[in-house]
């Protein structure tokens, strides 16, 4: 979700995976709020003058946002709802993250390996799993 508000003069735009996130103190409490009214009306209505209050339930649910759009954007749908545990996240991305070193490595190792370029497609083909694609 994305939100608006104005401070200062100044429209600011911002959501859970909006780049610029280099907000003063005054912006972030103004957008917290902007957060906090628009998804729990009741409560901001009842405790709107406590900013203290505002600005964790705007940050907490911010927060909350940004979690579940970085879930949605795993390719996994096993891990790509809320309620996953963090550490599931983390070794799944790992799990499927190349490190660029070790690649480079394992690479090297299988040109000096192979005789030919038919051997070496025939490896580098296993070694990333493209006979399924």
């Amino acid at each position: 979700m994305k939100y608006k508000t104005k401070i200062n003069g100044k429209e600011i735009e911002y959501g859970a995976l909006v780049e610029k996130s280099h907000f003063s103190d005054e912006e972030w409490s103004a957008i917290y709020a902007e957060i906090a009214e628009e998804n729990y009306p009741e409560i901001f209505k009842k405790r709107k003058s406590d900013t203290a209050f505002i600005d964790t339930l705007g940050a907490l649910t911010s927060l909350e946002e940004r979690y579940e759009a970085l879930l949605e954007l795993l390719p996994q749908d096993q891990f790509s709802r809320a309620g996953t545990h963090p550490k599931w996240v983390a070794d799944a991305v790992a799990e499927n993250t190349l490190n660029k070193v070790d690649t480079q490595y394992d690479v090297s190792v299988l040109i000096e390996r192979c005789e030919t370029l038919e051997e070496l497609k025939s490896e580098l083909t296993e070694y990333f799993d493209l006979e399924e694609m």
